[in-house]
């Protein structure tokens, strides 16, 4: 199984980066235990939860290289991509958990908690780019960038019933009218729309980065072997 493993993140170099930095974020957390407490090993939950788009729409995407899914089965995957996605950017929420920590372990939860953030974002930005190149591939760029844009909307809006409504996103099966009714109050709070402009602004002016310099690198390897 190991081998199996090494085999894949060789395949998967950007995968390979992805869970280095995940790998660093909980060695941080691991000293951190040992030097303190377990007041923050809920973190390893939040990055296992920011994992499960990225993992998820990669299997997808070999798959609809193989052979395009149906339709309807598409649009269930990218739906199941939706649900899971907010859980990514989440991480950065937990810097609240600043407030209560000890002066002399301030900096070092400060850039434990950053480790981990970026450890999400980047997940989620890679996981964002391969829905980017399913609808791109299936349709066009246009679609492409007009699905991307209402998917960092809703998932803005999914941050704040996380963080604020204390929602996840297995409560749509578990608890759909509760949660019916959790969306319906915060879509007429004030805070959540602010939440909302403010998260998705940011994670598209980021995805936006992240795919422009994925593309000129792109650009520069093919000229430099052609």
């Amino acid at each position: 199984m190991l081998r199996n493993l090494v085999n894949y993140l060789e395949g998967n170099l950007k995968v390979a980066l992805l869970a280095f930095v995940s790998a660093a974020a909980m060695a941080l957390l691991t000293v951190r235990i040992a030097l303190q407490n377990w007041d923050f090993v809920f973190l390893t939950w939040n990055l296992f939860l920011a994992w499960i788009p990225l993992l998820f729409i990669k299997w997808v995407w070999e798959m609809e290289k193989r052979r395009s899914a149906p339709f309807g089965v598409l649009m269930i995957y990218l739906a199941v991509w939706l649900l899971f996605f907010p859980n990514a950017p989440y991480i950065i929420t937990d810097l609240k958990h600043l407030r209560g920590v000890p002066e002399n372990m301030l900096w070092y939860d400060a850039l434990m908690i950053f480790t981990f953030s970026l450890a999400g974002f980047l997940t989620g930005l890679y996981s964002i780019r391969i829905v980017h190149r399913i609808i791109s591939h299936r349709w066009n760029e246009r679609l492409a960038w007009f699905a991307i844009l209402n998917s960092m909307v809703l998932s803005g809006f999914g941050i704040f019933l996380g963080r604020y409504g204390r929602w996840n996103s297995w409560d749509i099966v578990t608890q759909p009218g509760a949660l019916a009714k959790g969306i319906y109050h915060s879509l007429r709070d004030p805070l959540a729309i602010k939440h909302t402009i403010t998260f998705s602004f940011v994670l598209m002016l980021l995805y936006f980065a992240f795919h422009i310099f994925a593309e000129m690198k792109q650009h520069e390897r093919t000229h430099r072997y052609s």
